[in-house]
């Protein structure tokens, strides 16, 4: 049994940024087109950067170490608007993320991922809210950590894009 959410509606995208559908989330995506996901890098001020270990009966790599917080934008979403619902219901932080926060668009095989960076200089004053279902635990760790343990297998280049998010989110 997985924990994601097989029915939301999704929309699809051409390689031109236009929505051209509605995909739901548990059918094949169809040839040349794209679903918008998200991804989120949550630094502390002092450098160190927030990563989670997705959940066990995530569909997508579970039991791995990931970014702090990502996943599939719904129809209608802006990547700002998930990357701000997605930061809320897997860590419990209240964070309005907007266009300008996005440093990076990447395109795979059948999505395109936005991802975003945001210090948080609140961040070590309280607990975070795990979304239990999705997210077993997170870390606050060095760069040189967070590069080690994220594993994900379609990506090679976490050093470039830590130090990517770095630069974005110190602005």
């Amino acid at each position: 049994m997985t924990t994601d959410k097989l029915d939301e509606l999704w929309d699809l995208y051409d390689r031109d940024w236009r929505v051209c559908g509605t995909q739901r989330r548990g059918d094949a995506m169809p040839a040349g087109f794209f679903h918008l996901t998200v991804a989120v890098w949550v630094f502390a001020p002092d450098g160190r950067v927030l990563i989670q270990r997705r959940g066990h009966q995530k569909l997508n790599q579970p039991d791995t170490w990931d970014v702090a917080a990502g996943g599939s934008a719904l129809r209608g979403e802006t990547g700002a608007a998930a990357a701000t619902r997605e930061l809320q219901e897997e860590l419990g932080l209240t964070v309005p993320l907007t266009a300008a926060d996005c440093f990076a668009t990447t395109w795979y095989r059948d999505w395109v991922e936005q991802s975003f960076a945001v210090v948080l200089p609140n961040l070590l004053r309280g607990p975070l809210h795990l979304q239990t279902a999705e997210v077993a635990a997170t870390a606050l760790v060095p760069p040189a950590v967070a590069v080690a343990r994220l594993t994900r297998p379609d990506h090679g280049g976490w050093q470039a894009v830590l130090e990517a998010a770095w630069a974005q989110a110190g602005r």
